[in-house]
């Protein structure tokens, strides 16, 4: 199976394609930009939430998460690699609080742009290969393009 995970910039972040050369059709070195957005005046406010444009970084540091920028990114453009390793340790973490699954085994295996994952089944050694990709929404349209 081959599933796309749709990415949303998370809040006092956004993303922006920015297209290769060709123009209006996205290639293959196109980027995903990520932008700091100002939260101050933002309606609903999530308590104790400090704006990236804002606040000093010590600030920052001191009594929140990292941005984007700091995490996922290298220089401002999402980095790929980067994101498939933090979503495949989200993987791992949740497969361990799944209870009911105890005859199935989760194996992630190696990738640098996408999660690949095997599941088996210990009972009867049944195997389904699963590889999550990531896109983006194209502006408001129905749209998903894949970030490879």
């Amino acid at each position: 199976y081959c599933l796309l995970v749709p990415l949303k910039p998370r809040r006092g972040h956004a993303f922006h394609l920015e297209l290769g050369t060709t123009g209006e059709m996205p290639v293959r070195n196109s980027r995903l930009r990520v932008e700091l957005e100002c939260t101050c005046t933002r309606e609903p406010r999530v308590e104790d939430m400090l704006c990236f444009v804002h606040h000093p970084k010590e600030e920052l540091r001191k009594s929140q998460c990292p941005s984007l920028l700091g995490t996922l990114c290298t220089g401002p453009y999402l980095d790929l690699e980067k994101t498939t390793r933090w979503f495949q340790v989200l993987v791992k973490a949740a497969w361990v609080v799944l209870t009911r699954l105890r005859d199935c085994r989760l194996t992630v295996l190696p990738s640098r742009r996408s999660c690949k994952l095997r599941l088996m089944d210990t009972s009867d050694s049944s195997t389904l290969l699963i590889e999550i990709i990531f896109g983006v929404q194209q502006d408001d349209s129905d749209t998903f393009l894949s970030i490879e």
